[in-house]
């Protein structure tokens, strides 16, 4: 808001209505208490008036230890009105952060009853500032430590210290990166990186002393340095350089990642992972019927890294501290998001009000026809809005659900549940579902890494699953219209969607029955009897996926029959515990079968003749078995090609090979 806003515009409590917003109206209040924080920031303010009201703030990134809205505080709010409390009376409800400007209180702006100049203590010269500045960044009271180092830069004005300048940038630009402010602390790193070439006598003279031209090699997404900036930079600003380069977005051009590396530097508290993306060998187009996919631009083989990308947001608090818990409550559809979306909700708004030069791509995706209704056009060169209501459609269509490393769901116990952060990733947002997908998303840290599980061809659309299907159909695509708005036409699901309902409804039936007695049966062991009972219902409940009527082909033939999956799991360890090597290898070939992935033996070749994409655990168990009954009978040839495509299946699910030595090893 700039100080010459013609005053025309303002406007007082007493002109305020309730739910009706002045598109030009400007609200000028004065805090006289402190905020209460927690969700929203909850305070009282006066007008020019004196008439006092409740001013909530929504969605800002505010705390206790370093209050935004401090007692005192002169605030401008843009298009005011009076919103109802749930549990009576009215109050002053600011949603979108740039609807609240604060003021300076030597404002134009500000009425001249409120106005008075700043005091500032002179006497202090700009080392004494910088300290001041790092106290406050010691206390976490980041924006104040901003203050004091403007202080500091403003003092060198008069008596300047390139030495001093250079640290007061580089602090600057540190404690931005923590406020996600990333196109603050750009700026302030291209101004350190230009004063220190500029005093430096060998550099003086070079385009290193050009802050803009530092700018737009900090912007420019590559790993290329052609005016060895780094190499001529001291390692305070190379660290900074690399940590603003990798959180911009550095891509390449080949998928070479270091994964015992990467997977060490990963655990509860650091989820940042210095890595590039790689989304080389895909692109962004339309599809028939799925608005836009990503799609592969050269065959790729199964196991093959398809694209890497770091996360654009991932919030990093401590799972297990209580005192994060929240909610994200929406006002238009009456529902909430647990704390992993409302952190994530949180991060995205606080990231896009900060750095507009990054909000294109964002307000790109998806966001339901949200913007078509409620929005505008955006004049070319015009800041795109932060608009917290567009952000939340995007969010919840688009995110995924985050464990710290893939690899360690495989080492939690049965039925454990942990909290998943949620993360946001542009370009895999544009990954479509299929319930038979050619690829597995997986997670180290913040990068999400997508593979092939299966062969792909050029130009062919690159599919997750967003969820496991449901056996039912009707169950899993309703999942897929509340939560994405789409209707599944995958093979599977065209099939599926075609049994009749009575059929549908009886294999349900079967598979709950089934899937009580197998827990029934295990929980008093594992015996002969137990297992010849189970593979009787099972035969049962196979009749059902297959036709009856004669010259009819099977519409399964060579897709999942999902409701088969838990019980031949079942037959395939018990026969493996009670040591029937010939039982164990049916089995584990009827459970590769039941996900679809047709399998086949002939002399001492293993082969997968037909594979659906469901690449999964339990698939890599599958063949674990068939290679531990293959070496028990002699045959060491097939056990090896088992097991080699049991690793690159577990690579596929958990994104590298780390780990892999441990999980095969488990009896």
């Amino acid at each position: 808001m700039s100080a010459g806003r013609s005053r025309e515009k303002q406007v007082q409590l007493s002109d305020l209505i309730i739910d009706t917003r002045g598109s030009e109206a400007v609200l000028l209040l004065r805090t006289i208490t402190g905020p209460y924080v927690y969700s929203n920031t909850v305070t009282v303010a006066e007008d020019e008036n004196g008439d006092v009201a409740r001013l909530t703030v929504c969605n800002l990134e505010d705390n206790m230890i370093d209050a935004i809205v401090a007692e005192g505080s002169i605030v401008a709010v843009k298009q005011p009105c009076w919103n109802e409390l749930v549990d009576g009376g009215y109050h002053i409800r600011v949603d979108h952060p740039s609807d609240l400007v604060l003021l300076e209180p030597g404002d134009a702006l500000v009425p001249s009853k409120w106005r008075k100049k700043e005091k500032v203590d002179q006497s202090r010269d700009a080392t004494q500032w910088k300290k001041e500045g790092d106290m406050m960044f010691l206390k976490k009271r980041f924006r104040k430590a901003l203050v004091f180092y403007d202080y500091g830069l403003a003092k060198l004005l008069k008596s300047p210290d390139q030495v001093c300048e250079i640290d007061l940038h580089r602090k600057r630009c540190g404690v931005n990166i923590v406020l996600m402010r990333l196109d603050d602390a750009t700026k302030d790193l291209a101004n350190a990186i230009s004063v220190h070439a500029a005093s430096t006598p060998s550099l003086s003279s070079t385009e290193l002393s050009n802050s803009s031209i530092i700018e737009v090699w900090l912007r420019n997404n590559s790993t290329e340095d052609p005016l060895q900036i780094s190499s001529n930079i001291p390692r305070a600003l190379k660290e900074l350089a690399a940590r603003i380069k990798f959180d911009l977005g550095i891509s390449q051009p080949t998928p070479d990642y270091n994964f015992p590396l990467i997977s060490s530097y990963v655990g509860p508290l650091t989820l940042h992972v210095d890595a590039a993306n790689y989304i080389y060998e895909t692109e962004i187009k339309r599809t028939a019927s799925h608005g836009r996919g990503v799609f592969a631009k050269r065959a790729l083989k199964v196991g093959e890294l398809i694209c890497a990308e770091k996360a654009f947001a991932l919030p990093g608090y401590f799972m297990q501290d209580r005192s994060s818990d929240c909610l994200l409550y929406s006002l238009g559809d009456e529902t909430a998001a647990p704390r992993p979306g409302a952190w994530l909700f949180k991060e995205l708004v606080q990231k896009l009000r900060w750095n507009p030069s990054i909000r294109k791509d964002f307000f790109e995706l998806d966001d339901g026809g949200y913007w078509k209704e409620n929005g505008w056009d955006i004049a070319e060169g015009e800041d795109i809005p932060v608009d917290v209501f567009r952000i939340e459609h995007i969010r919840r269509l688009n995110c995924f659900s985050v464990p710290t490393r893939s690899a360690d769901l495989l080492s939690q116990a049965p039925n454990f549940n942990p909290e998943l952060r949620n993360g946001f990733w542009v370009h895999a947002s544009y990954i479509n579902h299929s319930c038979l997908p050619n690829s597995v998303r997986t997670f180290i840290g913040d990068i999400r890494f997508t593979r092939a599980t299966r062969d792909i061809e050029a130009g062919e659309e690159i599919t997750n699953q967003y969820i496991s299907p449901d056996i039912d159909i009707d169950e899993r695509q309703e999942k897929y219209r509340s939560a994405w708005g789409f209707d599944c036409d995958c093979e599977l699901c065209v099939v599926d969607g075609g049994i009749p309902k009575d059929v549908r409804k009886e294999r349900k039936r079967l598979f709950e029955e089934l899937k009580a007695m197998v827990m029934r049966l295990s929980e008093k062991g594992t015996t002969i009897t137990s297992i010849k009972k189970i593979a009787r219902a099972l035969r049962e409940l196979e009749e059902l996926y297959t036709s009856s009527k004669e010259g009819q082909s099977d519409a399964y033939a060579t897709l999942p029959r999902l409701a088969l999956v838990h019980p031949t799991l079942y037959l395939t360890e018990a026969w493996r515990s009670v040591k029937n090597v010939d039982k164990t290898i049916d089995y584990a070939f009827k459970l590769l079968r039941n996900f679809g992935i047709f399998a086949k033996v002939e002399g001492s070749r293993f082969e997968i003749v037909s594979n659906s994409g469901m690449v999964n655990i339990e698939t890599v168990r599958a063949l674990k078995y068939l290679s531990e009954a293959y070496t028990s009978k002699g045959e060491e040839q097939l056990a090896t090609q088992c097991i080699d495509l049991a690793q690159t299946w577990f690579t596929v699910i958990t994104g590298s090979e780390v780990g892999a030595e441990e999980f095969f090893r488990e009896k």
